[in-house]
């Protein structure tokens, strides 16, 4: 689909989805969406505007002389955007932004949150989208916020994780146990990969914002220049928490996992204890079930229940020991 928008009022307005461009001209708009275009659509907006638009195999690939590059004037750059954290299902989405000194244009196969929310930043602050060059700008900026209420959205689970696994004194029996902490290791997994999703979205970004200030110079205004300072540091310092929130990740993964192991031990311990409490009363039974001919207390009248207390006394002796030294 193919969207358009102009000024209108002084501030971003939608044309309408224009399939062909037709009726359209160039000063007429400042950002076209192509939102899993067509081929017919991809070749109106470049006959317009003059400048090849990606195909899908070509955004998906990693090399930054393939994500970040000038063509006829305009800036092309491709970058990482998560999509569906909300619904559980976290996965990459590539989005490439098409900039020259007039035109933005935005070619994506997915609808990330951040392009969902624009129309209401557009509404709120229209003053701050009069060009193509502010219009990515706040795109950037809204991208950056995403990213951000997705890692404290990540922070705020693992500190609940860590409460449960370091603060929650409950007694649970063995099987209730088992069922949280594979719960717990399934969670630390979704979050995992939720954050390699914005720790590759964050590394694109971290290299597009320099590649934009350097290649829009000549027509970016300095309030957008300044946005764009202020853009980078965003995603420094949400490189830094992405990294700490990863070794939590990983401290809590290896915590789960030695929970599991010391109740796998607690129960090879209990059947390992049993082993040792039943083998005198085995040896004792082993003894008496030999069929030599002379065996004393075969013929004594006591020779059953001496046999019978011989293997309990010969049972109880290592249980009393283990308790002595603090092994049960």
């Amino acid at each position: 689909m193919l969207s358009a928008y102009g000024l209108r009022d002084g501030g971003l307005a939608s044309l309408g989805a224009a399939a062909d461009c037709r009726g359209l001209s160039r000063a007429d708009v400042v950002w076209f969406d192509l939102f899993d275009p067509t081929p017919e659509e991809e070749r109106a907006v470049e006959h317009l505007l003059g400048v090849a638009v990606p195909t899908r195999q070509e955004m998906a690939e990693i090399e930054e002389s393939a994500r970040l590059y000038t063509e006829a004037g305009a800036l092309v750059m491709t970058a990482v955007v998560a999509q569906g954290v909300t619904e559980g299902r976290p996965r990459r989405a590539q989005v490439t932004f098409v900039l020259n000194a007039g035109h933005l244009v935005t070619v994506r196969y997915a609808d990330p949150l951040p392009f969902r929310n624009f129309a209401a930043k557009c509404a709120r602050q229209p003053e701050r989208h009069r060009t193509a060059a502010a219009v990515l700008v706040s795109l950037l900026e809204t991208i950056v916020e995403r990213a951000a209420d997705v890692l404290e959205g990540v922070a705020a689970e693992l500190n609940e994780i860590a409460a449960t696994l370091f603060l929650d004194d409950r007694e649970r029996g063995p099987a209730k146990a088992e069922t949280v902490l594979r719960s717990i290791v399934r969670r630390l997994g979704r979050k995992n990969v939720t954050l390699a999703i914005l720790r590759e979205s964050l590394l694109s970004l971290s290299r597009l914002v320099p590649f934009l200030r350097q290649g829009a110079g000549g027509f970016l205004p300095d309030d957008d220049a300044v946005r764009l300072k202020a853009i980078d540091r965003d995603i420094r310092s949400l490189s830094a928490y992405e990294a700490q929130t990863e070794a939590q990740i990983t401290y809590l993964h290896d915590a789960t996992l030695g929970l599991i192991n010391l109740d796998q031990n607690r129960i090879i311990k209990v059947f390992s204890i049993a082993a040792v409490l039943f083998l005198p009363p085995t040896l004792v039974g082993t003894v008496y079930g030999m069929n030599f001919e002379f065996m004393p207390e075969l013929n004594w009248l006591f020779g059953y229940p001496f046999a019978l207390l011989l293997m309990v006394v010969s049972a109880l002796i290592p249980l009393w020991w283990f308790k002595r030294r603090g092994w049960l």
